[in-house]
């Protein structure tokens, strides 16, 4: 039973192969195509030997060179508006050099918030660790970055130690 089934399907599959192959050999050699297939502009050879793929008119001596589609003005991209300059303003080198100190400094600050070794912290241990932290830049009392590092200071302990410092403790710190 078991080589009647094998002799089956290896004839079934010989049988499939053969006539796969019979059909592929007919269409090849376009007996199977039909009449509109065999005389299609895109089966036409040229006479440079390559089967042209894009249809174009045919003339008697060569194919007539492609013409393209008029280009479409693309009218969605609008001109960029003038931008206002008079808000802004150009830094100096002195006040850049003051805004990245003043960078510096909040970062350290964070940097002493996240690591107050008390839980809960004491509002003792947090103002003079602060107070060391600020101490070295004392120019910033005079200077527009005063009162935003102090209005950081103050938010910043009030966020990540709970305690609320009043503007004269955040002051107190400078001195």
């Amino acid at each position: 039973m078991l080589i009647q089934n094998s002799v089956m399907a290896t004839t079934a599959v010989t049988v499939i192969g053969i006539l796969g192959l019979y059909y592929w050999l007919v269409y090849r050699f376009g007996i199977l195509k039909s009449k509109a297939e065999k005389t299609s502009p895109l089966n036409v050879n040229y006479p440079n030997g390559n089967a042209d793929v894009i249809p174009r008119h045919i003339t008697k001596t060569a194919a007539a060179p492609m013409v393209l589609p008029p280009a479409v003005e693309s009218t969605s991209l609008a001109e960029p508006e003038e931008i206002d300059d008079s808000g802004f303003e150009i830094i100096a080198a002195e006040d850049m050099t003051l805004l990245k100190e003043a960078e510096r400094v909040v970062d350290k600050i964070q940097d002493c918030i996240n690591h107050i070794a008390t839980d809960p912290p004491n509002p003792e241990e947090v103002s003079s660790k602060i107070k060391a932290v600020i101490q070295p830049y004392c120019f910033f009392q005079e200077t527009e970055y005063y009162d935003s590092i102090n209005t950081y200071i103050a938010l910043s302990v009030e966020r990540d130690c709970g305690i609320k410092l009043t503007p004269q403790e955040v002051q107190a710190c400078w001195n």
